[in-house]
């Protein structure tokens, strides 16, 4: 537990002075033990906290590593994987890491501008994530010839390589600067501004110019709370996420023996085949159902036929259980396997005057399972995969106890 009287002066935050300082000294302040892991206090530190939708900044003080970085009241806790014996400490910060991030925010920041000129929608949230980031825009739906004159803008301010300017305002002056959307602080506010782009009120780590966040590249959208978010990435990792791309695509080709330029054609070729042949396999299994379906009803010596199928799936056993019913006077308990689920279909001839929906909550007062049905025909699924031969056992004694047949 942290001291709660302990009382700490400010941390001097070198990371707003210099974005791009990655080794510092400085001096132990306090020291304590938050949530099992040793903390500690510096005078001064470039670590940037968890903060503003920023995650924090990893590295090391001395040869201890940090792990988690905090702000409470204009104080910085540094969260260790090891107790620090000095009190002299060299801190060096996880730089890529660190720039990777810088990356992604400022891309926000020029994205988030983007889309409030084209489509004037509003960033309500975002979130840098470690493989993508988000932003929440304030519109319903965006049309793909939109999106890419959004990103066109963004593209542009980044190859324009304009300058990201980063300083503090008092709160009765912000009114002089155009900022996209109004400052959740008060007092002293920092600003990031892109330069004659974009003004924000943020906290958070920039680069110096637009050209080094890279390709900004949006790489997909989704309906959340009638408005949309969308993932994008930036930098470094537009080129991971480009050379991801390529190597699918190369390896798609070399399956369908194409050139890259001819996957698409070659894959909806192969689907339309593909849809032909599964209505063909459908049909020669409806005729195969048929024929086993009289085979069985032959050699069987009793009303109920009960058979757990291994290598059938669950629609043919559905099938099979239908082609019983409408051939014989029987009652039909079958049961097949498809992954980790257990599938079970018990069906009855409408000539044995029984709703087999009855054996549902009679089965689940001993398995658990869910499904329904009609009242010849019932289909239901456990997670319970080895339960199957009970599962046949106690549904076949329902139907000779309901029915009296055997």
């Amino acid at each position: 537990m942290a001291d709660e009287k302990a009382v700490y002066s400010p941390t001097d935050k070198l990371y707003f002075q210099d974005a791009y300082l990655k080794e510092f000294m400085a001096l132990v302040t306090g020291k304590e033990t938050r949530d099992g892991s040793p903390v500690v206090i510096l005078d001064r530190t470039a670590f940037y906290p968890e903060s503003g939708g920023q995650p924090h900044d990893l590295g090391w003080l001395n040869d201890a590593r940090v792990i988690r970085v905090e702000e409470e009241d204009e104080v910085v806790f540094h969260f260790l994987e090891k107790e620090l014996a000095e009190n002299e400490v060299r801190g060096r910060i996880d730089w890529p890491r660190r720039f990777d991030y810088m990356q992604q925010h400022t891309g926000q920041h020029i994205l988030s501008q983007a889309f409030y000129e084209v489509v004037k929608g509003e960033t309500l949230s975002f979130h840098l994530g470690q493989e993508e980031s988000t932003v929440e825009i304030g519109i319903p739906t965006v049309k793909d010839k939109t999106l890419e004159e959004v990103e066109e803008l963004a593209n542009n301010i980044v190859f324009s390589n304009l300058e990201v300017k980063t300083y503090f305002l008092q709160e009765d002056r912000i009114s002089t600067i155009p900022l996209r959307k109004p400052p959740q602080k008060t007092g002293l506010i920092r600003v990031v501004e892109v330069e004659g782009f974009d003004y924000s009120a943020c906290g958070g780590t920039h680069c110096r110019r637009t050209g080094e966040v890279g390709l900004i590249k949006v790489v997909r959208g989704e309906k959340i709370r009638g408005n949309v978010r969308f993932s994008f990435v930036c930098g470094f990792r537009a080129l991971k996420k480009f050379e991801e791309k390529k190597k699918w695509l190369q390896e798609t080709a070399r399956l369908f023996s194409a050139e890259e330029s001819e996957v698409f054609s070659c894959a909806a070729k192969s689907l339309a085949e593909l849809k032909d042949l599964k209505k063909k396999q459908k049909k020669t299994e409806e005729k195969l159902s048929f024929y086993e379906a009289r085979e069985m009803i032959a050699r069987s010596q009793s009303k109920i036929i009960s058979e757990i199928f291994a290598e059938k799936s669950p629609e043919e056993i559905k099938y099979l259980a239908l082609n019983l019913i409408h051939q014989g006077e029987v009652m039909v308990v079958l049961a097949a396997f498809r992954g980790d689920y257990l599938h079970l279909v018990i069906a009855c001839s409408e000539k044995i005057k029984l709703d087999v929906r009855e054996t549902i909550p009679f089965l689940q007062t001993v398995i658990k399972l869910k499904g329904g049905g009609s009242s010849t025909l019932v289909e239901l699924v456990s997670e319970e995969k080895g339960q199957a031969e009970k599962a046949i056992s106690l549904a076949v004694q329902f139907l000779k106890n309901k029915t009296g047949l055997g």
